[in-house]
């Protein structure tokens, strides 16, 4: 357990964001911990939302090096070191669990956070049976372990801190940092509004779109997918995947929501020889500059350089440059927005 004077220490990092509030947990008569050199979460994936609005904004308050683990990856070799600092957030494994209780008596400390009401079973009855099931697994089957070696709980409620007041828990503040505070200066939107019917070209285009991502840190892309779709582009960063709909309620979608860049690519394929250019008028209904195949039936129809843009349908590369290049051309953007909305609205 924590002596008091680790508590102190830790507590007084932290005063910042807590002011006089209680410290971050209980203090222990116990044999001395290793002084706090490092923080190591353990959560589920890179981010998480209450670990960017409550639990990273108060550690990084404390001024030590934060190690950010996933816990649905195996534990590294040496992962954990003397004078870490362990913060479980939500869900648990038996092989990390084996990994800090193999360095536990190195540790500083090892706590707890917990963000949704996972130690009652009788609070997951009325949820998804696939999700209860995953909080069964990795959170509620290890309340007795970690109540029996944990030094704290941190949890995000007052109701939480309530209920589970056996446990001394500290109530974490909600303090985001300022991204999350305010929008970003610069945010283009990406759209590609492909169908069921072109998943040639969503798997294309997730290549394409992951070179934009990793050049832009600006960008914003939407796609429409299935299950599959949402799986294969999930883990692009500032990427959402939109369920599919019905043609009324696309057009009203459309209508009602902003694109700064759409795209068109159009493959090779008996089927997509019958296509036609209607892309063009959902791009500019939505305020958006098109970027398409240089093919039928774009080819053609858009005035490259005048209302949009043609590319050379296969070559990724040429694509990436050119929205990397248009996301930073504002008024290029503008210029070419303004004549496709133009030309969309004199049905010529």
């Amino acid at each position: 357990m924590f002596t008091t004077a680790f508590w102190r220490r830790l507590a007084g990092r932290a005063s910042s964001l807590a002011g006089d509030a209680a410290p971050l947990g209980p203090a222990s008569p116990a044999a001395p911990r290793p002084a706090a050199l490092r923080c190591v979460v353990l959560q589920e994936g890179a981010a998480t939302p209450s670990g960017d609005y409550l639990l990273l904004p108060w550690l990084e308050r404390m001024g030590l090096p934060l190690l950010l683990a996933d816990v649905r990856m195996a534990p590294p070799a040496g992962v954990l070191r003397r004078g870490d600092l362990v913060v479980v957030s939500r869900y648990l494994d038996d092989a990390w669990k084996r990994t800090v209780a193999a360095r536990e008596a190195e540790l500083a400390g090892l706590v707890y956070f917990m963000d949704d009401d996972l130690f009652d079973g009788d609070a997951l009855a009325g949820l998804a049976e696939g999700y209860a099931r995953k909080l069964r697994k990795l959170a509620l089957a290890h309340r007795p372990w970690l109540e029996a070696h944990a030094d704290a709980f941190w949890v995000s409620t007052p109701a939480l801190a309530q209920k589970y007041a056996a446990l001394s828990p500290v109530v974490l503040p909600l303090a985001p940092g300022p991204a999350l505070r305010a929008p970003a200066a610069l945010s283009v939107r990406i759209g590609y509004h492909g169908t069921a019917s072109h998943r040639a070209e969503l798997d294309w285009l997730r290549g394409v779109l992951a070179d934009v991502q990793a050049r832009c840190d600006f960008t914003h892309v939407e796609v429409f997918g299935d299950h599959p779709v949402n799986r294969q582009w999930r883990d692009l960063p500032r990427t959402a995947v939109l369920h599919p709909m019905r043609w009324e309620q696309y057009r009203d979608y459309t209508a009602s929501h902003a694109l700064d860049i759409g795209l068109a690519p159009l493959l090779p394929g008996a089927f997509n020889a019958a296509r036609g250019a209607v892309k063009f008028h959902d791009y500019a209904r939505m305020g958006a500059v098109g970027l398409y195949a240089d093919v039928p039936p774009y080819r053609g129809f858009v005035r490259d350089g005048v209302d949009g843009l043609l590319l050379p349908a296969q070559d990724a590369a040429a694509w990436v440059d050119a929205i990397v290049a248009l996301a930073g051309d504002a008024a290029r953007r503008q210029a070419l927005r303004a004549a496709a909305m133009a030309r969309a609205a004199a049905r010529d």
